[in-house]
């Protein structure tokens, strides 16, 4: 687990100006006005001044060293500017790292200063005093990195190459600027999104920085046709980036033009868009008048029966009566739930409670959802889309590099039951706290909650 620090930088303006006095210094103050808190490795631009600066040809030098240098060196030195009659100078010069002998790697800091002097970086400047600083630049090399999710599937073809079950669906991804880089190196931090699509209507606008996690809501226009390719960039502060590619020329298929499975109340609901999509897969339904109930709670039992169709099972293929360790006191062989609860017993997804119950009947709350998740992402599925290349499976069970992004919960203990699968959720991107601090683990899930979080975790990952 890597952890998420701000920088917080000392300011890299220098209010007073500097003037060096030397057998070859002239006259002249010169100052470094603005320079980026954050660089590529190749070079960054910088803003400088110069005044009062006396008669005749002067040379704008500039200088830099990789903390912690004691001194400037003549191989760190870059001709600025050329002065000739004029007394007052500004402008922006670009820093060329690539052609100094410093060996910048991510996360290291160069000082910079400037001289005014009669001989240019070829003859023999005076080189500044070590104390010389006018302002400092932290290199950021790394990319973002982290994970992305295509819409749920269980063709086995590559997330990028998969359609779509019907014409409206989520694309998503989750990346961090530190992902992969060694606790305490300095870094940018998430700056934007920006998606792109060959399509013929446009792509939705740049996201960003408030969020690292690209939720793209996307639906097919009934004219759609021929190959389409969808994909979005990830930028760090520092201008390093990713592309994430969603869907890499594939033809638009008659699926794809049809419309997701419906319901009467979920119209406009946050969830509308995973609900239609996990009921056109088979994977949830709704009520027998056509509602499906979105902020209704879940049951335990409903939610072993969710994960088992996710796991493969139906109705003729469950046990008839209850396995070795899952005998539950208020679990009936007459019971509708009965054989889902075993199944899912049986497979290690869902314990009791003690006291020899299952509790079917009790809601369902965050923190137990997500301790489920956990329980399936550590042992191994049967089949169905818990058995396929899907974010559950890749990014929280098989021990990859995670989480991808962190959060400083008040209201999660450390050693509570559920926490290691709140840490998982909420790092995988699988799901959201209920605000900035809080997860709210003992709050009931809802039915729109748990379908988005399950379209999450069945989303095939690249």
């Amino acid at each position: 687990m890597k952890k998420i620090y701000t920088v917080l930088l000392l300011a890299v303006f220098v209010l007073a100006q500097f003037s060096l006095a030397s057998a070859a210094t002239v006259a002249g103050d010169a100052s470094i006005t603005a320079i980026p808190t954050f660089s590529q490795g190749t070079g960054v631009d910088v803003e400088w001044a110069a005044t009062g600066m006396a008669a005749g040809t002067k040379n704008i030098l500039m200088w830099a060293r990789e903390v912690p240098a004691a001194a400037y060196a003549m191989t760190e030195c870059q001709l600025v500017a050329t002065i000739n009659g004029t007394s007052d100078a500004s402008g922006t010069f670009t820093y060329d790292f690539t052609s100094t002998a410093l060996a910048l790697t991510n996360g290291d800091e160069v000082e910079f200063t400037i001289t005014v002097d009669t001989d240019d970086c070829g003859g023999a400047p005076t080189t500044p005093a070590a104390d010389s600083v006018m302002g400092s630049n932290f290199v950021d090399i790394a990319s973002v990195g982290g994970l992305k999710g295509n819409p749920p599937s269980d063709s086995g073809a590559l997330g990028i190459l998969d359609t779509a079950a019907c014409n409206t669906f989520e694309y998503w991804s989750l990346v961090a600027d530190d992902f992969f880089i060694p606790a305490g190196t300095t870094y940018s931090g998430f700056d934007r999104w920006e998606p792109h699509t060959s399509g013929t209507f446009a792509a939705p606008a740049p996201e960003g920085p408030a969020s690292n996690l690209l939720s793209w809501k996307f639906t097919f226009p009934a004219t759609a046709s021929s190959t389409w390719i969808n994909s979005a960039t990830a930028y760090d502060k520092a201008g390093n980036s990713i592309v994430a590619f969603f869907r890499s020329s594939v033809g638009v298929v008659p699926a794809e033009l049809a419309d997701c499975a419906d319901f009467t109340d979920t119209a406009g609901h946050e969830n509308e868009v995973y609900i239609r999509y996990l009921a056109t897969l088979g994977l949830i339904s709704g009520f027998a008048d056509g509602s499906f109930g979105p902020d209704n709670t879940l049951t335990r039992a409903e939610a072993a029966t969710l994960f088992e169709i996710s796991n493969g099972y139906d109705a003729t293929s469950l046990p008839t009566s209850a396995p070795a360790g899952c005998d539950f006191t208020d679990v009936a062989a007459s019971d509708w739930f009965a054989g889902w609860v075993w199944q899912a017993c049986d497979d290690g997804f869902m314990n009791g409670v003690g006291g020899g119950l299952f509790d079917p009947n009790n809601l369902l709350t965050r923190g137990q959802i997500v301790t489920i998740m956990n329980n399936v992402a550590n042992t191994a599925p049967s089949g169905g889309f818990l058995n396929t290349t899907n974010i559950l499976s890749i990014y929280w069970g098989l021990g990859a590099p995670y989480p991808v992004r962190e959060a400083a919960w008040t209201d999660v203990a450390v050693g509570a039951y559920y926490a290691e699968g709140v840490i998982q959720a909420y790092g995988t991107g699988i799901a959201d706290g209920t605000s900035e601090t809080t997860f709210s683990p003992d709050q009931p899930v809802t039915r729109g909650e748990f379908a988005k979080m399950l379209y999450r975790a069945l989303s095939i990952a690249n």
